[in-house]
């Protein structure tokens, strides 16, 4: 082409000298000239753009059956891989995968778990340049690890309950354990479980099996240092149906509790999005039970169901005790879950909301 004459929606026209920029959302047509300047083809111009609703997470079935059936399983994540640990039978196994894939697993061979240990006390401590990995057994025993595959057992003063992670600190941050003293139950603290600084009774019904938590530290507000506990059953084995926000005190465990008003059996809880999400189940308007988000912008102790946009999709089917990591990229990733008729589910699942999209 010889040449190109711009014509605008006001019918404004000029010839483009190639280089100027074009007013593109006016762009009407594009008239070009053959080179004996009097042949020429006229393009329409339409542009058409694609607007994705900020709130809105689509979702996807990343995997299925990439473990073998377990009679129990649980997923952890460090920086660069997820681990799911997983039991058959009396043995422990466990399948990696890089976070950036997700699909393709490898079993890796471990040592020093027992078939006893609880596969959801599994949890990796890594603010440090070393990763720290510990886990629980029924008996209170504590496992260490250096890299989540070789296990050993460390001594402690007082049988272990229950592990919550990182307690936020206006000093330095430890682990809270609630411990068996005596005949009494106890919060703890702890850097690496060789001693254990143990602090006051722990209350009436606070959950120390099969509860979720999630920990607040927010950089803006120096006071907002939480962590937030629900779901799971008391020393008694009576079901939590509160939500419990802990916090440091001088030489003791605070906590405020609040009683909710839907359903925390099996649910899991994350941060994701500036607020606290917690992925649960409740009943439709068909008395089908399914499995919902709510979400908490107030340090758990106020909640909202989700945004409809945010559903999980039809293929999703209800499940609890599942397993969710958030990534780097702000991919929320669910792992397994037990179904409404007690069998485990080997699926992976994936989603992100629009307005955290991250190349």
């Amino acid at each position: 082409a010889s040449g190109i004459k711009i014509h605008l929606a006001n019918d404004s026209t000029y010839i483009w000298n190639k280089t100027d920029s074009v007013l593109i959302n006016e762009l009407k047509h594009l008239e070009v000239f053959a080179a004996n300047g009097v042949t020429t083809k006229m393009y329409n111009f339409k542009l058409n753009t694609h607007q994705q609703d900020p709130d809105t997470i689509y979702w996807q079935n990343v995997t299925n059956n990439y473990i073998n059936l377990p009679t129990d399983q649980a997923t952890v994540a460090n920086a660069s891989n997820f681990y799911t640990y997983y039991k058959v039978g009396s043995s422990v196994g466990l399948s990696t995968s890089p976070i950036v894939d997700g699909e393709t697993w490898t079993d890796k061979p471990i040592s020093g778990l027992p078939a006893s240990v609880v596969l959801k006390s599994i949890q990796i401590d890594s603010a440090k340049e070393s990763e720290m990995w510990y886990a629980l057994n029924a008996d209170g025993k504590v496992y260490l690890s250096a890299n989540g595959l070789t296990w050993t057992e460390q001594s402690v003063d007082l049988p272990v309950n229950a592990v919550y992670g990182k307690l936020p600190s206006f000093s330095t941050d430890s682990i809270l354990a609630v411990v068996k003293d005596g005949d009494k139950y106890k919060f703890a603290k702890t850097m690496n479980f060789t001693s254990m600084n143990v602090l006051n009774e722990i209350p009436t019904g606070f959950p120390v099996e099969g509860f979720t938590f999630t920990r607040v530290n927010n950089p803006l507000i120096y006071t907002a240092k939480y962590l937030i506990v629900t779901g799971g059953k008391d020393i008694n084995g009576l079901q939590n149906s509160k939500v419990w926000v802990l916090q440091e005190g001088e030489s003791k465990i605070t906590y405020t509790s609040k009683s909710l008003n839907f359903n925390v059996k099996g649910a899991s809880m994350f941060n994701y999005d500036n607020k606290i999400y917690m992925l649960t189940s409740e009943e439709d308007k068909s008395k089908e039970v399914k499995n919902v988000f709510y979400t908490s912008s107030n340090y758990g102790l106020v909640w909202s169901k989700a945004n409809s946009k945010q559903a999980l999709p039809a293929g999703f089917s209800y499940r609890e005790n599942m397993s969710i990591s958030v990534d780097i990229k702000n991919n929320i990733w669910i792992f397994g879950g037990v179904s409404s008729n007690e069998a485990q589910l080997v699926e992976i699942w994936k989603g992100r909301i629009n307005k955290l999209y991250v190349k």
